[in-house]
Formats: C-alpha cells, structure tokens, sequence
C-alpha cells in the first residue's frame, strides 16, 4: 500500500469515528438522537470506503474524494453556521470543526495523489 493509499485510509477510518464521537457527544449535551443514528450510517459508509481504498479498488477512492469535496464545500459550511456558531461552541465543537475539516482536506489530496 503507497503512503497516499495510507493516508486515504486513515483519514476515512478517523472521520467516520471523529464525526460519531462527537454527535454521541453532543447527544449528552441534548443533542437530537437523529444525528448520531445519521452519523453512524455515514460512519459505515466511510469504512466501507476505508476497506475498498486499502483494496486498492478505484470505486473507492473516486467516492472517498466526491464525499470529502461535497462535505467540505457544501455541508460543513453550512453546518458551521446553522448549527456549531449558534450553540455557543466551547473547544470541543471549535477542535471537532478544525480535526474533521482537516481530515476532510487530507482525503481529497490521498484520493487525488494515490
């Protein structure tokens, strides 16, 4: 497996459990039971990318890069400002945004240069 292949695969793999950690967490703080079960489906959704990925089948990777552009340019924005910056945030909400935006940036480079 090439580095940029172990990079895709991490990074799938650290998004779908980063983005379910923190719905379960916001769950405790009253958050709505939609996002986490919404959250877990994405999350299998990513380890099924993550698996194809490290299988080297390109499906994978062209689905890994559609996702990460579509949630990098369309939802997390609209996320951020509909639901993260009226909450109020605390560092936890501002640490999940910057990790998952990053990791988010690290699968569209992988998919691109694998």
């Amino acid at each position: 497996m090439s580095a940029w292949q172990t990079v895709l695969v991490v990074a799938l793999g650290l998004n779908a459990a980063l983005g379910l950690g923190y719905r379960v967490y916001r769950l405790t703080k009253k958050g709505p039971i939609t996002d986490v079960v919404g959250q877990a489906i994405l999350g299998a959704i990513l380890v099924v990318l993550a698996v194809g990925a490290a299988g080297d089948q390109g499906w994978a990777r062209w689905s890994a890069l559609a996702y990460a552009l579509l949630f990098g340019l369309i939802v997390m924005p609209v996320w951020t400002l509909a639901v993260l910056l009226p909450l109020p945030p605390g560092k936890i909400d501002y640490t999940f945004t910057g990790v998952y935006w990053a990791t988010l940036a690290a699968i569209v480079l992988a998919a691109i240069l694998v």
